[in-house]
């Protein structure tokens, strides 16, 4: 009938997209916020060896050592994919050999255990 009040309806293509508040009503709320899927392109962009792709990722804010679910951070998937440019690359703009996965270990043990003379000298680590 024409006395009634429309609802408003909202229309979102993809929920993952559209991160919304807490408790808005009838609608989702993604599960995986924009600043991890950022955090994840670091990831996957440094385990590559993506170096423009981490500069640009880097330039854009995400944080440098963000980890993973399993503590693993950008600097630690360089090194376990024997990545040394974008080591390099991390370590220049501040990433911690120091940080320590879930299990305990750091990045700086990664490289000692993958003994690679070139990832060593792209983290400045001296044997």
């Amino acid at each position: 009938p024409a006395h009634e009040a429309a609802t408003p309806a909202v229309v979102v293509a993809d929920a993952r997209d559209a991160p919304l508040a807490a408790g808005a009503p009838g609608l989702l709320k993604s599960s995986v916020s924009p600043p991890s899927r950022e955090a994840a392109r670091l990831r996957a962009a440094a385990a590559a060896g993506r170096t423009r792709d981490v500069e640009a990722l880097l330039a854009q804010g995400v944080p440098i050592d963000a980890p993973d679910d399993a503590g693993e951070t950008a600097l630690m998937k360089a090194i376990q994919a024997g990545q040394p440019a974008a080591a390099g690359l991390l370590r220049r703009h501040g990433a911690s050999l120091e940080a320590r996965t879930r299990a305990g270990v750091s990045a700086r043990d990664m490289a000692v255990r993958k003994d690679d003379p070139a990832l060593d000298e792209a983290l400045g680590l001296q044997r």
